[in-house]
């Protein structure tokens, strides 16, 4: 049989269409388990557990995961997958660039790693069980995309210089995955994760430009880049000014496992073309009423055909509009108006499995209790040990740093409150602060001139990645309020709330009291 040139290459874009459909269902809900053990493993080697931080993309929620290193340097972490991920472990925040431990887990997975730091920063990683044999190759190479961000960030030119510039660079870029994939014998599932991290990244990087044009205008003068009227901000919000979006693989679902596809959804989601028109129309903040929401979800869904050029809407608009949902529901429950508000904006959503799990979403937080109890853990045994020191009286944790500057701002500005709060019996503030040398001068004279007369704990990066873990949060500063009986207050209180005044957060507290007792 005689086959032409085009005969045969269609014939192999259609195997590895098909290559691509057997890692199909992408979208699957199960525990995975990923553990392993480091070799020759010492405290000395400076770091006691590992961390991975995982999106649930379908909230949008980023949480740690922290696996304690046994004393023979075995670990063992469970995770609730919706989907497979690309992602790392990782041994220190300072070197966050070196210590990582690559892998790719799936729901249902159990995958063991040997990990060996022969020259004590790049591990070297043997990987057994799970679906690691589908990206061997791709696990072994360390690729740096995250300098893309930088020369993104820090182009100086005007926008068609920098449209230029960033053709040229994914160009560059994906040839240079292309490359690696050649040189190291990927399989066609491997080169096509291996883009997709790449166009994860890449999207961030190539946002960021436009971001920054935003941050700079803000220095001169905070409240321009949600002013109506503002000529730089309409061009912003154009979406045919972002023409390299439409090159990106944004309807692989292959893009939503890589650990960079919730950096590219936060900078999209808060892009001028997506909230301009928002901030033109509403000032700076809104609500969730259903008019409102159903405002937000026709504006993402038809400025994202726009952005995109579909006729439909691509993952990310979905996930943006899920994520826009799921943030109303608390206030439509509230209000009682959940269920006619929730069928309302219903059918914005045409993904079936987003339209399944906004469903879910929609269920769990209709039927969900007021407070949740403390696991039994390590992390939880501590926070009961500190509620015993004022037993009778709701506890608000606050997670604080010396590096973190909303942090000690809040600090500053709650001081006084804080004080009026002294004679009450029924609350109390316990700061946390994440501080790896509780004797460094600077921190002392901050907790003597801010924090005097409060519980102020110190608490190491191991301590501080257990508690993250227990109560889902990544950034500081964060609060949460736990009862007298040591239960999690769903609702809690926030420390920033006090700039209300003193009277209307006593109101709110006793408003949550009368909720829960």
């Amino acid at each position: 049989m005689n086959m032409n040139k085009h005969t045969i290459i269609t014939i192999l874009l259609a195997l590895l269409a098909v290559a691509g459909q057997a890692q199909e269902p992408f979208f699957s809900t199960d525990s995975a388990v990923v553990r392993g053990r480091i070799v020759d493993y010492s405290p000395a080697m400076g770091f006691q557990n590992l961390t991975a931080q995982v999106t649930d993309i379908f909230t949008g929620e980023l949480k740690t995961a922290t696996a304690e290193i046994r004393e023979d340097g075995a670990f063992e972490k469970r995770l609730l997958l919706h989907h497979p991920i690309l992602n790392w472990l990782y041994t220190s925040e300072i070197h966050i660039g070196k210590q990582q431990v690559p892998f790719y887990l799936c729901p249902g997975d159990t995958l063991d790693i040997t990990i060996c730091f022969d020259d004590g920063d790049v591990p070297d990683c043997e990987y057994r069980g799970g679906h690691s044999a589908e990206v061997a190759r791709l696990l072994k190479v360390r690729s740096d995309y995250l300098n893309l961000l930088n020369l993104c960030r820090s182009f100086d030119g005007n926008i068609e210089a920098y449209h230029h510039f960033a053709d040229s660079l994914y160009s560059a870029q994906q040839r240079m995955v292309d490359n690696v994939a050649d040189e190291h014998h990927f399989t066609s599932f491997e080169r096509r994760l291996a883009q997709c991290n790449m166009a994860a990244v890449f999207g961030t990087a190539y946002l960021s430009y436009f971001s920054q044009i935003q941050n700079k205008m803000a220095q001169d003068d905070p409240v321009a880049p949600y002013t109506a009227g503002n000529a730089m901000m309409e061009r912003l919000s154009l979406p045919e000014i972002y023409p390299l979006l439409r090159r990106l693989p944004n309807n692989d679902s292959l893009m939503l496992a890589t650990k960079f596809f919730q950096w590219y959804l936060n900078y999209l989601e808060f892009s001028a073309p997506l909230r301009y028109p928002l901030f033109v129309k509403r000032g700076m903040t809104w609500g969730n009423s259903r008019d409102e929401v159903t405002e937000q979800l026709s504006l993402l869904r038809d400025t994202g055909r726009r952005l995109f050029v579909s006729e439909n809407d691509v993952l990310p608009i979905q996930l943006l509009q899920l994520h826009c949902i799921n943030e109303a529901i608390g206030e439509w429950l509230e209000a009682g108006s959940a269920e006619e508000n929730f069928r309302s904006v219903q059918s914005f959503l045409t993904h079936p499995t987003l339209q399944k799990k906004a469903q879910q979403i929609f269920d769990e937080q209709t039927n969900m209790d007021a407070t949740l109890s403390l696991p039994e853990s390590d992390a939880a045994h501590f926070v009961k040990d500190l509620l015993a020191l004022y037993p009778g009286r709701y506890i608000v944790l606050d997670f604080w740093a010396m590096w973190c500057a909303p942090c000690k701002a809040e600090i500053w500005a709650t001081k006084e409150f804080r004080y009026r709060l002294h004679e009450r019996s029924d609350i109390k503030f316990v700061f946390l602060a994440n501080e790896r040398n509780p004797n460094r001068e600077d921190y002392l004279a901050f907790v003597r001139e801010n924090l005097e007369g409060e519980e102020n704990v110190a608490i190491d990066d191991n301590r501080f990645h257990q508690l993250q873990e227990l109560f889902g949060f990544n950034a500081i500063p964060f609060n949460v309020t736990l009862t007298p009986d040591g239960r999690i207050v769903r609702d809690g209180l926030l420390l920033r709330a006090a700039e209300a005044g003193y009277d209307r957060f006593i109101l709110m507290l006793e408003e949550m009291k009368a909720r829960l007792e």
